[in-house]
């Protein structure tokens, strides 16, 4: 499922450092939760997806998720304007790793450390 111009948008940024806009409309929220909606952690990693086959122009499927911590929650409404923060992202013929965080301003929301294949 494909979230990016849906549940979210890229508003700026770079390669290293992307600004996202969350879509408090999405129907996601409606589900998860009516009236105190908050990104689903699956979602969170969708995104990170996302951006990263945007970075490296190919396709990519979760392989590991060696860490993940959500530190606290985002809301659409509370935090639509994130900050995805890769520090590390490298590349090889069959994986991309990425370490890096998410925040809302200054507020560190999310870190993570993830492994995809390369398709």
């Amino acid at each position: 499922m494909k979230l990016q111009n849906e549940m979210f948008n890229v508003v700026g940024g770079n390669a290293d450092n992307v600004q996202i806009r969350l879509n408090a409309s999405h129907l996601i929220y409606q589900a998860h939760f009516p009236g105190n909606p908050i990104t689903p952690g699956v979602c969170i990693v969708q995104i990170i997806g996302e951006l990263l086959q945007q970075r490296t122009e190919t396709s990519l499927s979760l392989q590991k998720v060696t860490n993940l911590k959500f530190i606290s929650p985002i809301s659409p409404v509370d935090n639509p304007d994130l900050e995805v923060s890769f520090a590390d992202v490298s590349v090889s013929d069959s994986e991309v790793k990425a370490k890096g965080s998410i925040l809302a301003g200054e507020e560190m929301k999310t870190k993570f450390s993830l492994v995809f294949n390369r398709k």
